[in-house]
């Protein structure tokens, strides 16, 4: 018979796998068997390096060993776990010979190899390797989460606990790059160790790979029993190990999560541990940290809220509203703010409150900071198309501020609206913000404010900023915070800071402007206090920006702001704030919110007392509604004073029951002062 035909046929009828190899150990030739076996093709194997069959069992060092035999002695003879195609694991025994040339130089490869996977020492070391990690000898990843889910089921059936420890080393790294992994694998096989002795026979130690361990603590009868095996497991692995003549002190964190106050299922426990165990890492390591539940909760529910305003703005989903600033005393509109909204398109409009605290600190404020600054640019220049050139104030986070490129990156921006004067925008930004990191904040200020740009400073008042961070920061304007300015004129604290406010606002050369201007008589008020500028739905709401243009065109001046400041020596918002601040405070009296008595002045010496006396007779005693106010503001005092009264007290029910009375007096006293106000306005 023809040799090559020889050769042929035996390759197709030899049962034993058959795999020929050049000298550079590439695959030349397989035969039929070798498919059968492996589950690859003639066609798939050609060409490859038989490590491709290797299922990762087997150290470098038998591969080293293996191959040191065929250099040395010509073959090798032994047993190889290898992986078929269908991912199972398969056993071989195997023979490797090297087939020499005519000069005796090694030119083929050529292995022998029979499946012995189903002899019952096959099956028992495949399944050693399959359920159990190779290095330590620990159960792997698979036979934990099996013994856990068993675990599960007890617990139950039991009406018991269990804790799913998850371990990470401190420290690990530097053994293995002063040392080499060998040193590594000395030391984790001593972990491992450690781990088996300090742990009861019914709990499982497993390996999941690297320096990770996960401990099973089963049949616990409360939470708290699992707190002494966690500490004695920090205390044992944080003892110094000895590796090649070295000491080393390696820690660990872990994070716990406890079956079934954390309902879940062996795979998800597993990964809650682990997120737990990066908590204590980042508490300072050599520590744990109990999983939490609920805490997982609302950080999953945060993040899915963060991806779904992040879709939102890719989406366009988000809108520019402008509100306008006027000055009162003028009767001007002096700009207006820039307020994001969000179209949602099921839930409608949804105001800043919605979204924007979800992102405070987020790189998502900073994406979103920069839409609206191009936003409000390109809305600017379709206003100047219309023949409307408007101010624009422009809120900045901190996150934003605090960036390195943020001046060159509104450099940038300005350049490519050159029609818009950097004088006209305004970036608003918090206290807390400029104070957070004063020196950085500083320096990207004065950069932004040579591109000819200005700063305000929003929300004066609520944050916590000394006069010296005040005059150190170059802002132009500030921003009475809307809650001081929103109920000034029921609260004569709030009058008193928005009085403060404007006189250092003056003291330092700042424009001052309130925000929360909700009635024409807050801007009376304001007036009063020196306060000319503001904003706040007693203006107008924030608008589309297809909606400012006529309302800028059709704005007037309130009569109240023409003349308010004009009528000498007639307190009537002080007078109102005084008032509706001591019927809140008899309220809270009745209703046991305040303990002691509040002081309410009598009708002589109050506020309007003494004016009533001193100038209100004299000037306007003749005016019929004049005339209606003495019996009001008595009849005010005299129940204020009874329902304080210690009889009162004792009949807390009938004070109660005359509380409305209170309101309502109060209620006509206001009413008739701006009946005779209304009545020194008219020509």
């Amino acid at each position: 018979m023809d040799p090559q035909r020889l050769i042929t046929s035996l390759l197709a009828h030899t049962h034993e796998g058959i795999v020929i190899t050049d000298a550079g150990a590439m695959i030349v030739e397989v035969n039929r068997a070798f498919s059968e076996l492996t589950g690859y093709s003639r066609t798939e194997a050609i060409g490859r390096n038989p490590r491709f069959l290797q299922a990762g069992h087997h150290s470098p060092e038998f591969y080293a060993h293996l191959w040191g035999a065929l250099l040395e002695q010509g073959y090798w003879r032994g047993e190889l776990l290898n992986r078929h195609k269908d991912g199972r694991m398969i056993a071989d025994r195997v023979t490797i010979s090297a087939v020499p040339d005519d000069n005796g130089v090694t030119a083929y490869y050529v292995g022998l190899f029979s499946d012995i996977t189903h002899s019952s020492e096959s099956r028992r070391q495949l399944q050693q390797m399959a359920y159990h990690d190779a290095l330590t000898g620990l159960p792997n990843r698979l036979l934990l989460l099996d013994r856990l889910q068993s675990a599960i089921a007890r617990a139950d059936r039991e009406n018991i606990m269990l804790a799913v420890c998850y371990l990470d080393l401190d420290g690990f790294k530097p053994v293995n790059d002063l040392l080499g992994h060998a040193a590594g694998d000395q030391l984790l096989i001593m972990v491992a160790e450690r781990l088996r002795h300090c742990t009861r026979e019914s709990d499982t130690v497993a390996r999941l790979g690297g320096d990770e361990f996960v401990v099973l603590l089963s049949s616990l009868n409360q939470a708290e029993e699992c707190e002494p095996t966690i500490h004695r497991l920090l205390s044992v692995l944080a003892a110094p190990y000895r590796v090649h003549e070295q000491s080393f002190d390696v820690t660990a964190s872990i994070g716990v999560t406890l079956y079934p106050l954390d309902g879940c299922d062996a795979d998800t426990l597993v990964r809650h541990a682990d997120q737990a165990m990066y908590l204590a890492k980042q508490a300072g390591r050599n520590r744990y940290v109990l999983f939490d539940a609920d805490q997982d909760r609302q950080l999953r529910a945060r993040r899915q809220q963060l991806s779904r305003i992040e879709a939102g703005l890719t989406a366009h989903e988000f809108r520019l509203y402008f509100q306008p600033k006027v000055d009162l005393y003028r009767g001007v509109v002096i700009g207006a703010e820039a307020l994001v909204r969000w179209q949602h398109p099921e839930q409608g409009l949804l105001p800043p409150s919605e979204f924007l605290p979800l992102i405070e600190g987020h790189l998502l404020m900073v994406k979103l900071d920069h839409w609206v600054f191009t936003e409000a640019l390109e809305q600017m220049d379709r206003w100047q198309a219309q023949g409307l050139s408007l101010a624009i104030s422009i809120n900045v986070s901190a996150a934003t501020l605090q960036q390195a490129n943020f001046p060159d990156w509104l450099a940038e921006q300005l350049a490519e609206h050159p029609h818009i004067p950097p004088q006209s925008i305004e970036l608003e930004i918090l206290e807390t913000t400029a104070l957070d990191d004063l020196q950085r904040a500083l320096q990207a200020i004065e950069q932004c404010i040579q591109l000819g740009v200005g700063f305000a400073l929003d929300d004066f008042g609520t944050g916590y900023s000394s006069l010296t961070y005040f005059r150190r920061l170059p802002v132009r304007t500030l921003k009475i915070d809307q809650s001081f300015v929103r109920d000034m004129l029921i609260d004569t604290e709030d009058m008193t800071i928005v009085e403060v406010v404007v006189n250092l606002a003056q003291t330092f050369q700042r424009a001052v402007i309130a925000e929360g201007m909700e009635t024409a008589l807050h801007g009376a008020a304001l007036l009063r206090l020196g306060c000319h500028c503001a904003q706040g739905y007693g203006i107008a709401r924030p608008m589309p920006p297809e909606a400012l243009p006529d309302w800028v065109k059709t704005f007037t001046r309130h009569p109240l702001w023409s003349a308010g400041a004009a009528i000498e020596g007639l307190p009537l918002l002080n007078v109102e704030a005084e008032h509706r601040t001591w019927v809140r405070q008899v309220d809270d009296f009745l209703h046991g919110a305040c303990p002691q008595a509040p002081f309410v002045s009598d009708e002589q010496t109050c506020r309007f007392g003494r004016w009533y006396i001193q100038q209100g007779l004299l000037r306007y005693g003749h005016l019929a509604a004049f005339q209606t106010l003495e019996p009001l503001h008595h009849q005010f005092h005299e129940l204020a004073r009874e329902l304080m009264e210690p009889q009162a007290r004792m009949d807390v029910d009938a004070a109660l029951a005359r509380l409305p009375e209170l309101y309502t007096t109060c209620d006509l006293l206001i009413e008739q002062l701006y009946r005779l106000q209304r009545e020194l306005l008219t020509p």
